[in-house]
């Protein structure tokens, strides 16, 4: 008998080939007597609904409660330093005393201008009277047909208009003079430099004869005040964690001037919008310094308090997966893979705070393996 070799082989591997499609297609079936895998079998676990507070640690900066530079507002010769580096001051404390004669000089002048427009005005108001007097006199006698000539009161008239005009301008004249004066007057009190606030001078610039002003002392403030009572304790919250500071809470600080000292603030301020430059919150907390144990430009490990505002996710650390594929956890529903994409939050111990379209109770794959594909069959 003569078989048809070529025939026989294609007809086997046709043969082969639809069971191959069969297999594919029913996996979990027996095909012409093949045994085939089982499901898969995974540990099951809940997605949980928690509102936890926990504590985490930033790096945060101590700064005064108020910083300012003392410049020199007017050009002046120093005369007198009552102050040095380390010396407590209180508002309104002569600090130094500036020497400009070409000021002081400019004052004077400004009195004998003002002195001088008061002269006028008393002047100009005397004249302006008569002529006023004057004219009502004629006036009334001008009612008596014949006792005035027209021409006589309207001469009257004129000088009274001419005088009031003169007391006004010398009334202007006066004002500006004593405008002048003020203004004069003040470059002179600018001559004394006093401390604006309490506090402790940081830095001094200046010795006795320097010429200072506003363009001089090589850009260096005369003198550096600080308000070191109270201080700021400022934090650059991240931005994942920018809705989870409480208001009016505390947290505790070290710093490593004292490592064994806890120090405490108090939740004052935000400036609730964040830097384009480390996408973070600056958040201020008051700390009470009147002991004087701190010192602003210190750095500190802050332990603050955060919570959510409501209740969020919760998983086992081990049942998200992060592959190229992206960032999913596995939901088991009717003993099917079921992938879900999700972002991840906070870590709280073992688990993670997750963000998808998954809910509370939910069950998913524990020890997740990126082998298990979405849409294969599990079983616990």
């Amino acid at each position: 008998m003569h078989l048809n070799i070529k025939y026989i082989s294609g007809k086997i591997a046709g043969a082969l080939l639809i069971l191959s499609a069969v297999v594919a297609c029913h996996p979990q079936k027996e095909v012409k007597g093949i045994s085939q895998k089982k499901d898969k079998k995974v540990a099951l676990t809940k997605v949980a609904s928690l509102h936890p507070e926990r504590q985490v640690v930033l790096p945060g900066e101590l700064k005064p409660w108020n910083r300012v530079d003392i410049t020199a507002k007017v050009r002046g010769y120093v005369g007198n330093v009552n102050v040095d580096r380390g010396t407590k001051v209180k508002k309104g404390q002569v600090l130094a005393v500036l020497e400009a004669p070409e000021v002081v000089a400019a004052l004077g002048n400004a009195k004998a201008n003002v002195s001088a427009a008061e002269s006028r005005l008393i002047e100009t108001k005397a004249k302006y009277n008569a002529s006023k007097l004057t004219y009502s006199r004629m006036y009334e006698t001008s009612q008596t047909e014949g006792a005035v000539s027209k021409n006589e009161l309207d001469l009257a008239n004129s000088k009274m208009m001419a005088d009031s005009a003169l007391t006004s301008s010398a009334q202007g004249a006066l004002e500006a003079a004593a405008a002048q004066l003020a203004s004069q007057q003040q470059l002179v009190d600018y001559l004394t430099i006093k401390a604006p606030f309490d506090g402790v001078i940081i830095d001094r610039n200046i010795s006795p004869g320097a010429l200072v002003g506003p363009a001089n002392n090589g850009g260096l403030p005369v003198f550096v005040l600080e308000d070191q009572q109270k201080l700021r304790l400022t934090l650059a919250i991240p931005e994942t964690m920018a809705n989870s500071i409480p208001e009016n809470g505390k947290a505790t600080f070290s710093v490593t001037a004292d490592p064994g000292t806890e120090f405490e603030a108090v939740y004052a301020r935000s400036a609730n919008s964040l830097q384009e430059v480390n996408r973070s919150m600056l958040t201020e907390f008051d700390v009470d310094n009147s002991d004087g144990r701190l010192k602003a430009g210190m750095y500190a490990d802050v332990s603050l308090p955060i919570s959510r505002s409501e209740s969020t996710l919760f998983v086992p650390t081990s049942s998200v997966v992060t592959s190229s594929e992206g960032v999913y956890v596995i939901r088991v529903k009717g003993e099917v893979a079921d992938w879900v994409n999700v972002k991840k939050g906070s870590l709280l111990d073992s688990l993670v705070e997750i963000f998808g379209p998954i809910k509370e109770g939910d069950f998913i794959v524990k020890n997740a393996d990126p082998e298990l594909r979405d849409g294969m069959s599990v079983s616990d």
